[in-house]
């Protein structure tokens, strides 16, 4: 189970300092009481941004006995890491890690914000003494419903189980994918159709030994009261109607009590499938990649 902490609003479509503020009030004590029920260790991917917001929230993550991993500093578009150069991504990433590890102690795993990686992002891992990758998620795909789709697209040729990516010393551990990604979003458009995705990658892993890397947001755990503002954020309209207005009124179905709901049937069949939970430092230090 991995977990993204950003302070993205659903409902307002950008970031925002209460959003984050709730989250560490709401979304996460609702997240991780879910998790403490099922004895669940997890890793949580904060970003510098929301660390310096609610630095509060790692210590509650961290006194669960979860991971702490970085999701870079801002979830911003414009700030994507797969449209900065290596000196910009550097000073990114730096700034994110010096801020996280300043309440949560060293940290060796990462996810980017948007999943948004080039090579230049894994030789800026390496430097900073990252050990893991989680941004990959092979054979999805977004279509016009994300910023950076174009870039996406090697999702469909990437590999499926954990390696060494761009021969360097970063292990990627791949987001579990078929066509449409298994994640808090994907289950709350459609419970349904993440049970036929949930089939195909249980069976897989039976016979592949690649681990199920399940991707959750403790901003979906937030209550939606029915107030939506469409903030743009691509002055491109077709970017704009797809990846902003569509995908947005997409994200907001069974949000809050729902959507944990929803994850707590995940849990109860991963774990009735035999499946063992176990944090992305833990696997990494565990398995062996040929």
């Amino acid at each position: 189970m991995t977990n993204d902490v950003e302070s993205f609003s659903i409902p307002l479509n950008r970031c925002d300092k209460r959003t984050a503020e709730e989250v560490y009030k709401v979304g996460l004590p609702r997240l991780l009481g879910l998790y403490s029920k099922y004895d669940i260790p997890s890793t949580f991917y904060f970003t510098g941004e929301f660390v310096e917001m609610v630095p509060e929230a790692i210590d509650i993550v961290k006194d669960h006995g979860h991971e702490i991993g970085c999701h870079g500093y801002s979830h911003d578009v414009d700030r994507a890491l797969d449209i900065l150069t290596y000196k910009e991504q550097l000073n990114e990433l730096k700034k994110a890690k010096k801020t996280i590890e300043s309440v949560a102690g060293r940290i060796e795993s990462f996810r980017a914000p948007a999943l948004r990686i080039n090579k230049d992002t894994i030789k800026v891992l390496e430097k900073l003494g990252f050990k893991s990758d989680s941004s990959l998620c092979p054979q999805r795909f977004d279509g016009p419903f994300t910023f950076g789709s174009r870039r996406k697209l090697k999702w469909l040729i990437a590999p499926r189980k954990p390696h060494y990516i761009y021969s360097s010393s970063i292990l990627e551990i791949p987001i579990s994918a078929i066509i449409l990604s298994y994640s808090g979003t994907t289950l709350r458009r459609s419970p349904l159709l993440t049970k036929i995705i949930e089939k195909f990658l249980f069976f897989e892993s039976k016979y592949t030994e690649k681990p199920i890397v399940f991707l959750f947001h403790p901003n979906e755990c937030l209550d939606f009261d029915g107030n939506i503002v469409t903030t743009r954020r691509s002055q491109n309209f077709i970017s704009y109607l797809f990846a902003d207005y569509l995908r947005q009124r997409l994200k907001l179905k069974n949000l809050g009590k729902e959507s944990l709901l929803l994850l707590e049937n995940i849990l109860n069949r991963a774990k009735a499938y035999g499946f063992e939970f176990i944090t992305i430092s833990r696997y990494r230090k565990k398995c062996t990649v040929k």
